[in-house]
């Protein structure tokens, strides 16, 4: 049985005028350390769960994922591409991207710390 340990949860917003500018990819990143771990983290015995999504958008195209994360024992970060909703494992922090072209997106991201 797993227990639910901590979360945390934020928007992120991009935007991009409709104005023929060059649109960067990604518009807009954050990143993001895990909170209420113990330092150096236990080998075994927990789990953090990273989860992204769109909640609206008034963009000609639009995305939100996670780019990378960083986890225990596998060095630097780990990096996704195409960039992922979902990511699960022993993880100290992850870096969200959200796009926008020409317009406006709103999303969130969100982790749990579990003990499994």
């Amino acid at each position: 049985m797993s227990t639910l340990i901590m979360e945390e949860s934020r928007p992120i917003n991009a935007f991009h005028p409709d104005d023929g500018s060059y649109t960067a990819y990604p518009t807009t990143t954050v990143d993001v350390q895990i909170k209420g771990l113990q330092i150096p983290p236990p080998p075994e015995g927990w789990q953090v769960c990273v989860h992204v999504g769109l909640t609206r958008h008034e963009a000609e195209h639009a995305e939100i994922g996670i780019i990378s994360v960083a986890k225990v024992g596998i060095g630097p970060s780990v990096t996704f591409d195409p960039w992922e909703t979902a990511a699960y494992g022993q993880i100290l922090g992850f870096k969200v991207g959200a796009y926008a072209r020409h317009g406006a997106v709103r999303g969130w991201w969100l982790w749990q710390l579990w003990q499994t």
